[in-house]
């Protein structure tokens, strides 16, 4: 078995491998990292089945799934069950999926990452994506369907530096003030924008919603401009409309945030620690909505000018 240490959202990850999934851990963690010992932490075992390939299904995402002890991913081949309480995770790949990304990475890593972190009493999860363009640090949030991944991806065609694209993590006792962590190893783009972006003309894809988006391992060059954390000095909320610009109050950002941090938690007294918390992260902030046209390039050129004259650079 391989040992390594791993890191996602800023977890640490212990993990124990089967040689053959060595290329699966590779693709979804990136290079192994030294352990933080101020780190959440979770320990992952992870091994290759070889008995025939199954049936594979999408597993149910739900708040039920979410709230379960232990909390069961299934795919009908490939299997995860994690004990939250010993922040164990134990990992069954099937040998016929060690190719498909989709289950090993989008139906499996994924979700057991985002389980973990909603069910910790120290971690919080925003909706958001995030990236690093002239030294600006900026968070992009906004509801599923809003246009967060096409907007990151924007950047990243741009020559920004990419944090995340869908989910970013805070950790309450972050020795970082202001720090929050992402997973800047994948996105989800159409087919359409991927086109258009030679830099990923050799990426590994794989196919979401019958097409609808594909799954883009990020490798080669553009590894080079993957960053794992950032301390925001903008956070924008995306809206539709005519690439215009409007201030928000930090009330109106944390109300926006609301549904997203409390996924997992039902202890009011935590729930307010993490609204105090992002209360205080947003405080110094400039917060904005931006409200996209259809001209993508445009709506960022339009965000990315106003950040350069207001915005510190980090």
């Amino acid at each position: 078995m391989n040992e390594t240490y791993r890191e996602i959202y800023g977890i640490s990850v212990h993990c124990v491998a089967d040689p053959r999934a060595a290329t699966v851990v590779d693709a979804f963690f990136g290079a192994p990292v030294a352990p933080r010992a101020d780190a959440p932490s979770l320990r992952l075992a992870v091994r290759v089945a070889d008995h025939p390939a199954a049936a594979t299904a999408e597993p149910p995402h739900t708040e039920e799934v979410i709230a379960a002890d232990p909390i069961i991913i299934d795919t009908g081949g490939s299997r995860c069950e994690f004990d939250v309480a010993a922040g164990v995770a134990r990992v069954t790949l099937c040998a016929a999926d060690l190719t498909n990304p989709i289950v090993w990475g989008r139906w499996i890593f994924e979700r057991l990452a985002l389980y973990l972190v909603c069910r910790s009493s120290r971690l919080y999860p925003l909706h958001a994506g995030a990236f690093v363009a002239d030294g600006h640090a900026v968070l992009v949030s906004g509801p599923t369907g809003m246009g967060k991944s096409t907007f990151v991806h924007t950047a990243l065609r741009h020559g920004a530096e990419l944090v995340g694209e869908d989910i970013m993590v805070r950790d309450l006792r972050d020795e970082v003030p202001g720090r929050l962590w992402g997973y800047p190893q994948a996105l989800y783009v159409t087919p359409e924008r991927l086109a258009g972006n030679a830099d990923l003309a050799q990426a590994v894809t794989a196919p979401v919603n019958d097409g609808e988006k594909l799954r883009v391992t990020i490798s080669g060059p553009l590894t080079a401009r993957l960053r794992s954390s950032v301390v925001p000095d903008s956070v924008v909320f995306l809206s539709r409309g005519d690439a215009t610009i409007r201030p928000l109050t930090v009330d109106e950002a944390v109300q926006r945030c609301r549904d997203d941090f409390a996924t997992g938690k039902a202890d009011p007294v935590l729930l307010g620690e993490i609204e105090d918390d992002l209360r205080s992260l947003l405080a110094d902030r400039l917060i904005w909505e931006l409200a996209m046209s259809s001209d993508l390039d445009a709506s960022y050129d339009r965000l990315l000018d106003m950040v350069r004259s207001l915005a510190p650079t980090n």
